[in-house]
């Protein structure tokens, strides 16, 4: 169950749920397997084109953005060896063991549990569970991610998430979050629970191919401030532009996603980093084939970075990546393997 739980994961952590197409009656459920493509990262995940078909007006959360930048064209580097197994306990329960081992000394090992509820009686509540709960722990260096999400009324969302950097419990952060999705906009407000921060985010669709929003956030520590943060994505004919001025980090990002082909996607984003002084470019491209995926990034310091995921059969895929540094005349090589359904 590895890949179903990866994009839950992913999506849990890293963006909003979405609603999958509903299963194939099992008159059509041959030619329907027949069809399924692969899926080999969220851009070209069918839950998430069925979500933007059903809601086309629905702008993803401020937080989520750039999103769509990042991973068109990510390169997940590895140095040395990583090993994802994913089992499945029962429909409830799922759990994700990773092991990284570095090109020489040390390690890492990661577990990442999911369970969730709902009565599980039809593809829906298998995929669309409510609640849920995710669960991330790194034993080595004490980190532990939290993840407690449950669905109400008119279309709102609530979760509460817990981070923990480390096993010093002063280094947690607990934050509280309910979102409402409406039919052209999102809202969002987040309330920490010491009381040390709170914000307050809108996305609207002014049209269907121009988005806008803010967030207003406040912050009692380790500074006190007021922040006002904005951004927006236009899309015109195969390209979609973001930007995004994150006012916290002071930093800005400008970027772009150009769709050449159903297969072919070249990124490009320029970052303003002002507390660092710097500005950086970086441009990418991601070449699909029917079962495997190639994406290679370049940044304007010499940095590249190249990976390839190949799908073997259902259960198994591997990946190889590939650094350097031109600049420092530094490279690093890695494998991945992914094992489970």
């Amino acid at each position: 169950m590895s890949g179903h739980f990866g994009k839950l994961k992913d999506l849990l952590f890293y963006s909003n749920c979405s609603t999958p197409e509903p299963e194939p009656t099992p008159s059509d459920s041959t030619k329907k397997d027949a069809e399924e493509p692969i899926i080999l990262d969220e851009s070209d995940n069918p839950a998430l084109i069925e979500q933007q078909r059903k809601h086309p007006l629905r702008p993803s959360s401020f937080e989520a953005l750039m999103q769509p930048l990042k991973i068109a064209t990510m390169v997940e580097s590895i140095d040395g060896v990583k090993v994802d197994v994913a089992v499945g306990l029962s429909q409830h329960l799922q759990i994700q063991n990773t092991v990284v081992l570095p090109n020489g000394q040390g390690g890492n090992y990661e577990a990442n549990f999911m369970f969730v509820g709902g009565q599980m009686t039809n593809p829906y509540d298998m995929v669309t569970p409510n609640p849920v709960m995710v669960a991330k722990v790194s034993p080595g260096t004490g980190r532990q991610d939290i993840r407690f999400i449950t669905k109400g009324n008119y279309d709102m969302e609530y979760r509460l998430q817990a981070q923990y950097a480390s096993s010093n419990i002063n280094e947690s952060q607990v934050l509280l979050e309910a979102e409402k999705q409406g039919e052209d906009y999102v809202a969002g407000v987040k309330l920490g629970i010491k009381g040390d921060q709170f914000s307050y985010n809108y996305m609207q669709s002014l049209h269907k191919n121009l988005q806008l929003g803010f967030e207003v956030s406040t912050m009692t520590k380790p500074r006190q401030s007021i922040d006002f943060s904005y951004g927006g994505k236009f899309t015109w004919g195969p390209a979609s532009y973001y930007f995004q001025h994150y006012a916290p980090f002071q930093s800005s990002n400008f970027g772009a996603v150009i769709k050449a082909s159903p297969n072919v996607t070249y990124t490009t984003e320029i970052s303003n980093m002002n507390m660092e002084r710097k500005y950086e470019f970086s441009g990418g491209i991601g070449v699909r084939f029917s079962r495997a995926k190639l994406n290679a990034q370049i940044t304007g310091s010499g940095k590249l970075s190249m990976s390839i995921t190949q799908v073997i059969n259902p259960i198994l895929r591997v990946s190889f990546s590939a650094d350097a540094d031109l600049a420092k005349n530094d490279q690093k090589f890695g494998m991945g393997v992914t094992i489970g359904q």
